[in-house]
């Protein structure tokens, strides 16, 4: 599901880059993540609900309604385990600091450093959530036999 939501969100940034529009959607992402460290949200759930709606929108910014859809229910189907890379403070500093990173390159129109930094950014969440999954799962293996 995450190589799925990958290209999703890079095809929308391809086509966020090669457009000449403004894209409003955009706009309230930099109000959100473009901010002084004093005004991060530190609360996990409230992390991970801004963090979805990032990709969300930022696919929504391409203005192709059936690949909104589909990463709409991609969404939906990994939204339990992605909720888990909030679960360390130190990942809450990451997103935001590559989420305006991803919005300083569209902006500027960077194509190749928006993509770079957006799958570096999913695949770092994907490797996360997998290791703490894990480690969780042999926790409850090593309780279980005890």
């Amino acid at each position: 599901m995450y190589d799925l939501r990958i290209v999703l969100e890079c095809a929308a940034v391809e086509r966020i880059c090669a457009s000449h529009e403004v894209h409003p959607e955009l706009n309230v992402l930099r109000q959100h993540w473009l901010i002084d460290r004093s005004q991060w949200q530190i609360d996990m759930q409230v992390v991970a609900d801004l963090d979805e709606q990032f990709h969300t929108q930022l696919v929504a910014a391409s203005g192709n309604l059936e690949m909104a859809r589909v990463h709409q229910e991609v969404t939906e189907r990994i939204r339990i385990v992605r909720r888990l890379d909030f679960f360390k403070s130190a990942r809450i500093e990451h997103t935001y600091l590559e989420h305006a990173a991803i919005l300083n390159a569209l902006q500027a129109r960077k194509r190749d450093e928006a993509l770079l930094l957006l799958r570096s950014h999913v695949e770092i969440s994907k490797l996360e959530v997998r290791k703490l999954t894990i480690s969780m799962l042999s926790d409850a293996r090593r309780r279980h036999e005890a």
